[in-house]
Formats: C-alpha cells, sequence, structure tokens
C-alpha cells in the first residue's frame, strides 16, 4: 500500500509540506469529532479543524480545465468564517500544479466568481440553492456538511458517522462542471454517486 507520502503514479513528488499536511489529513479521516467534555479537557482538532483539511486535500486530487486558472486556486467558504484562519495556516506557501492557493470568505451575491472550491456552511443554508444555481455547470468544486447537500445539487458532502468525519461524492453534477477527480479519493468516500455499473465514473 502507498504511503501519502509515496511517489504518486503519475511521478509528481509533493512538497514535503504538503506531504506533512497529507499526513495530517490522513490521521484525521479516523479522528473522533471531539465532545464539548473532550474539547475542554486537551487541544484536539475540530470538527472545522477536520474539514479544513480535507478541503485542502479536495483541491490537491480535482483538476481543472486548463484554460480556468490563470492565477491562483481560491478556497471560498460561505457562511462559515470559522474555518478561514485555519484554511489560511494549511495554504499559506502552498501551490498546486504552480497555482499558489487562496482563502477568502463570500459576503455578497457574485462573490462565488472566481472560486474553484466553495465550500457552502450551515450558516449560508438559506443561500444554498442560489449558490449552487450560479456555480452549476462551471468548475467549481462545491462542498458542504448541509444536510442533502448532494440531493439539491452539490458535488462532496461532509457527514459525521461515529463520531468521524467522513463525505459523500456525487459524480454527475461533478462531471457537468468540467473537472475531474481522482480515483484516489472516491476510494475513500463513504459513497459515490454516479458510478457506472463496472463501478468506474461516467
Amino acid at each position: 500500500m502507498r504511503g501519502p507520502c509515496s511517489e504518486p503514479a503519475d511521478g509528481v513528488q509533493l512538497p514535503r509540506r504538503s506531504c506533512l499536511l497529507v499526513t495530517l489529513a490522513a490521521l484525521l479521516v479516523h479522528a473522533t469529532v471531539p465532545s464539548v467534555e473532550v474539547q475542554a479537557q486537551a487541544p484536539k482538532p475540530t470538527q472545522y479543524d477536520i474539514q479544513a483539511v480535507y478541503l485542502y486535500d479536495f483541491a490537491r486530487f480535482v483538476r481543472w480545465p486548463a484554460a480556468v486558472s490563470d492565477g491562483s486556486l481560491d478556497i471560498c467558504v460561505a457562511g462559515q468564517p470559522v474555518y478561514l484562519d485555519t484554511l489560511k495556516k494549511i495554504v499559506t506557501g502552498e501551490s498546486i500544479d504552480g497555482h499558489p492557493l487562496g482563502v477568502r470568505l463570500l459576503q455578497h451575491p457574485g462573490d462565488e466568481a472566481g472560486c474553484d472550491v466553495l465550500f457552502i456552511g450551515a450558516a449560508a443554508k438559506d443561500r444554498l440553492d442560489s449558490l449552487i444555481a450560479a456555480t452549476a455547470g462551471k468548475p467549481v468544486l462545491t462542498v458542504s456538511d448541509i444536510p442533502g447537500f448532494l440531493d439539491r445539487g452539490g458535488m462532496i458532502q461532509f457527514l459525521v458517522i461515529d463520531n468521524r468525519v467522513r463525505f459523500s461524492v456525487d459524480l454527475r453534477p461533478i462531471e457537468r462542471s468540467g473537472i475531474s477527480v481522482s480515483s484516489e479519493l472516491l476510494k475513500v468516500a463513504v459513497s459515490v454517486n454516479g458510478k457506472t455499473a463496472g463501478g468506474g465514473a461516467p
């Protein structure tokens, strides 16, 4: 089995800091979401920390159309400012395929323009349908922890199962967006909607 810092199949070696983050993400996959009591006793990663690491790793396992990103790859957050500090610490000095990573908060309609990854938090639930509509068919990876997100056109939904943060994927809106998701990411998803009968992506 390949370790998280092994040389990828395409021969591209990750920077050391990226390897460390991927290792952290691998550990967090199995991390239990801490209860209020546990948080009070020890500085364990919160659910927000775990999901922020996932957002970074999602960006690493996605490929956008070549014409999309001439500058930075932006991870955008709607409704949950609590993610920003953790995300900024994770992406500082990092790049993907030569594109530096940026993080920004969406506060007004239209701010989603230029986003490459869009996380829609529970505080933005009232804006969910409008944000999905605004990004539908565009090369934007949409992620949320709002229940029923995939049923409403989202791509990746965070779940908490047995107090662990996991995720499900819907390949159908991903295919329509023009982006592609690595099979390595799909292997660790709880479920993948839109697989062909043979188990592959459409």
